[in-house]
């Protein structure tokens, strides 16, 4: 059994599943293309949450949008993008201004209700992410979620107990799961590149990115999912997509995938840095801005180290895992 036998006979199965095909193939390029549309369209003005016993608003701005309410919000409605910045009013003329924004932004929100007068915010990098980072962002974390729910063959034929079984035929585990890493790639590359193509060309929709580098961004984003993904399913022998959703929320938010919140702590800096979705958001806003990709030859020699490390280890747990008889 060659390679192109096991890419068919892969392609088979999966066609067979018919909710992840209509997942893969039709609802994630629609959220896709809603997606692009309707960021174009979206209101970048502030929202503030204005806590007060007052619904009298002293201060007016067009640049800000204040929802005055009794009740603090939660934490999670700023992590969420909710609300930018939470407001309390301590005594009259005192403001406590919580936020993940920068302390300039926080400083510009309290002068703002305080004095009356908006000061400049923040300008190093929120100010400079354009329509294409705050697009790829967004699917960012789709595409990685996508990776380990089209990987599905390899857990199933595990828990079958039918791995074993393909392996006494003339093919080695690393065949194998280069096959399987082979299709999950093409299923989250194509449907997600021809969506955002078709969203360009036929909707004239601002993406901040020619074809070719579009397709080059999205081809890094797509093995560095199918990696996430067959390490993950290697590592998890059960529910892998449910854990791999919790992961991939915690870490996109982290990494600034849509919306960058470092920058007041250097502890927290260094983590979030660590992440490879912060290498490749970093990437793609430079890109965006100008610069030519060669220039984050840094950032793209560290996304390859990823790739290729979680593939080996990946390879190796189910390598380890065979012989000591788990599948």
């Amino acid at each position: 059994m060659n390679i192109i036998n096991l890419l068919k006979n892969n392609c088979l199965r999966i066609l067979a599943k018919k909710e992840i095909i209509v997942v893969a193939l039709v609802i994630v390029p629609l959220m896709i293309g809603v997606g692009i549309l309707f960021s174009g369209k979206m209101d970048r003005s502030a929202n503030i949450a204005l806590v007060s016993n007052s619904t009298q608003i002293v201060s007016k701005d067009s640049r800000i949008k204040i929802h005055v309410m009794k009740e603090k919000p939660a934490i999670s409605s700023l992590l969420l993008s909710k609300y930018d910045a939470i407001v309390e009013e301590k005594k009259p003329g005192i403001y406590d201004v919580t936020s993940i924004k920068s302390k300039a932004d926080k400083k510009s929100i309290k002068n703002f209700f305080e004095v009356g007068k908006l000061l400049p915010g923040d300008q190093s990098e929120q100010a400079t992410r354009g329509a294409g980072a705050r697009i790829i962002g967004f699917i960012l974390m789709i595409l990685f979620m996508q990776g380990v729910a089209l990987i599905t063959l390899f857990p199933e034929d595990r828990n079958l107990k039918t791995f074993r079984r393909i392996l006494t035929a003339p093919v080695s585990e690393r065949l194998y799961i280069f096959a399987q890493g082979i299709m999950t790639f093409l299923f989250i590359f194509l449907p997600t590149y021809i969506a955002l193509v078709i969203t360009k060309l036929c909707f004239d929709a601002d993406i901040g990115y020619g074809l070719l580098m579009l397709a080059i961004l999205i081809g890094i984003l797509s093995a560095l999912a199918t990696s996430l993904a067959l390490f993950l399913v290697a590592v998890i022998k059960r529910e892998a997509s449910v854990t791999a959703s919790g992961i991939y929320m915690i870490t996109c938010i982290l990494a600034g995938c849509f919306y960058s919140f470092t920058g007041n702590n250097k502890i927290l800096d260094l983590l979030c840095s660590i992440l490879p979705q912060k290498q490749y958001m970093t990437m793609i806003q430079g890109i965006e801005n100008g610069n030519g990709i060669l220039q984050f030859k840094g950032q793209l020699i560290y996304l390859l180290i990823w790739i290729v490390a979680l593939w080996v280890l990946g390879s190796s747990v189910t390598k380890m895992k065979m012989k000591k008889g788990a599948f």
